[in-house]
C-alpha cells in the first residue's frame, strides 16, 4: 500500500526551510533579529506576494504543526532558565508577569473596546492574546543585542511565563464566549485545571527523561545522541499529553518540562542545549514564515486608522506604563527601563492561537462570530507585524542609542 505525497508540497516545504536558513544567515551577518527576515519571507510567498502559500496549503494540519513547534520553542527557552539566575533576578520580574501582565490585559481590552467598537468578549480575547511577548521573538533579539544579564533575564522570563499564561487565559475566554454558560467561578476552574495539568504533566515527563538519562547505561558513542533525542521527545510528549487533556495546557507542560530538566544534573547538558537551539531555529523559521504567509493585508486595512491607533497605544502608552510600574524601585537604570519598554514584540503564540480561534468562529455551525473573527485576526496580526518590524528590527539601534549594550561588544 503506497501513500501519494504531493511533490509540490515537498518542494514548498523545502523552500520554506531554505528561506528560514537564509533569514538566519542574513540575521547573523547584519546583526538584526531573524524574525524580521522571517516575516518578510513569509509575506513574499503568501497571498500578498507570490501566492505560493495559502490558508489551504497545509489544511487542518497547520494547527498541529504550529502547536508542536511552539512546544519545542518554549521548551528550549525554559531549559536555559537556570534557577540560580532566577534567584538573583530582579524583583521586577515577578511584578512584570503579574501586575504588568494585568495592565497589558485590561489596558489592551479597553483600548480594543473603545477604538474598534467591539463587544467585551472580543476585546478581552484580543487583550489576552496580546499579553504574550514570548521567546520566539525575544530570544532572536537577545542573540544579537547583548545587554546586561538582569535586563536579558527579565525579558526572557517575561516572554516564557506570559506565553503560557496568555495562551491559557485566551482559551478560557474563548470557551466562555462559545459556551455562554460559565459562572464566574468557572473561569478560575478552567484556568487552574489547564495550568495545573500542564505543570504536573511537565514535571512527570521531566522526571522520566531524567531517570532514563541518569540511570540507564549506554555506550559512550551513543549516549550524546540519545540524550539529545530524549530531550526533544520530552518536549513533544509533554505537550501532546497535556494538550490532549485540556486545550492549551500543552504550552504549560512544555515550559515546565524544559525548566525542570534545565535545572537538574544532566549528562551532556551542553550538547542537549546546542541541539535544541538548532532544532528551534528550524521550527521557528518554518512556523514564522508559514503564519506570515497567511497574512492578508485586506484584514489589516479593514481596521483603518483605529487599528493604527491601537498599535500606537500598545507600543507607546501601555508597554512603557506597565514596564515603569513593574520596575519601580528596582536596580534598572532609566535607559534600561526604556529599552525594556521598547522591546515588547509579539510572536508565534498569539499568531497561532488567534488563527485557530478565527477558524473556529468562522466555521462553527452556524458561524459564531465571523465579524469578530476578522477583528481578532486583523488586530493581532497588525500588532505582531508592526512590533516585530519596528521593535525587533530596530532593537540593536534602540539599544545603541540608549547605551545599554554591554561594553564587551
Amino acid at each position: 500500500m503506497s501513500t501519494h505525497v504531493d511533490p509540490d508540497l515537498i518542494v514548498l516545504v523545502a523552500a520554506i526551510v531554505g528561506l528560514g536558513v537564509a533569514a538566519q544567515f542574513l540575521a547573523t551577518k547584519y546583526r538584526v533579529p531573524s524574525v524580521l527576515f522571517l516575516i518578510l519571507a513569509g509575506v513574499a510567498i503568501g497571498p500578498e506576494g507570490l501566492g505560493l502559500v495559502t490558508a489551504d496549503t497545509f489544511g487542518e494540519a497547520l494547527s498541529t504543526i504550529v502547536g508542536v513547534s511552539v512546544a519545542i520553542i518554549v521548551f528550549e527557552g525554559s531549559f536555559r532558565l537556570e534557577l540560580g539566575i532566577l534567584r538573583h533576578a530582579p524583583r521586577a520580574v515577578g511584578r512584570l508577569v503579574t501586575v504588568g501582565a494585568a495592565i497589558a490585559f485590561f489596558g489592551t481590552a479597553l483600548t480594543v473596546r473603545l477604538l474598534l467598537e467591539t463587544g467585551w468578549d472580543i476585546a478581552l480575547l484580543v487583550g489576552a492574546l496580546l499579553v504574550a511577548t514570548g521567546p520566539t521573538v525575544i530570544t532572536p533579539i537577545l542573540a544579537v543585542v547583548r545587554v546586561r544579564e538582569d535586563v536579558a533575564t527579565t525579558l526572557e522570563v517575561e516572554g516564557i511565563v506570559n506565553d503560557v499564561t496568555a495562551a491559557i487565559l485566551a482559551i478560557v475566554i474563548f470557551k466562555a464566549m462559545t459556551s455562554r454558560a460559565l459562572s464566574p467561578d468557572g473561569y478560575v476552574v478552567l484556568f487552574a485545571e489547564r495550568l495545573g495539568a500542564g505543570i504536573l504533566i511537565g514535571l512527570a515527563i521531566a522526571g522520566v527523561v531524567w531517570l532514563l538519562l541518569t540511570r540507564v547505561e549506554l555506550p559512550t558513542q551513543e549516549s550524546i545522541r540519545t540524550a539529545r533525542l530524549l530531550a526533544l521527545a520530552g518536549a513533544v510528549v509533554a505537550f501532546a499529553i497535556a494538550d490532549s487533556l485540556f486545550s492549551e495546557a500543552g504550552i504549560a507542560a512544555a515550559a515546565t518540562a524544559g525548566f525542570t530538566l534545565g535545572n537538574l544534573e544532566l549528562p551532556h547538558r551542553e550538547h542537549i542545549l546546542q541541539f535544541k537551539q538548532d532544532v528551534t531555529v528550524l521550527v521557528l523559521s518554518f512556523v514564522f514564515i508559514t503564519l506570515a504567509a497567511l497574512l492578508e493585508f485586506s484584514e489589516l486595512f479593514a481596521l483603518g486608522t483605529a487599528g493604527v491607533a491601537l498599535v500606537v497605544v500598545l507600543m507607546f502608552v501601555l508597554r512603557p506604563l506597565l514596564v515603569f510600574v513593574s520596575t519601580v524601585g528596582g536596580r534598572f537604570t532609566v535607559r534600561e527601563r526604556l529599552f525594556i519598554s521598547f522591546v515588547g514584540p509579539r510572536g508565534i503564540v498569539p499568531a497561532s492561537v488567534a488563527t485557530l480561534f478565527a477558524i473556529r468562529l468562522r466555521t462553527a455551525a452556524p458561524p459564531t462570530n465571523p465579524a469578530g473573527a476578522d477583528i481578532v485576526l486583523g488586530s493581532v496580526f497588525l500588532v505582531i507585524l508592526v512590533t516585530v518590524v519596528l521593535e525587533a528590527g530596530l532593537a540593536r539601534q534602540i539599544a545603541t542609542v540608549l547605551g545599554v549594550i554591554r561594553s564587551e561588544e
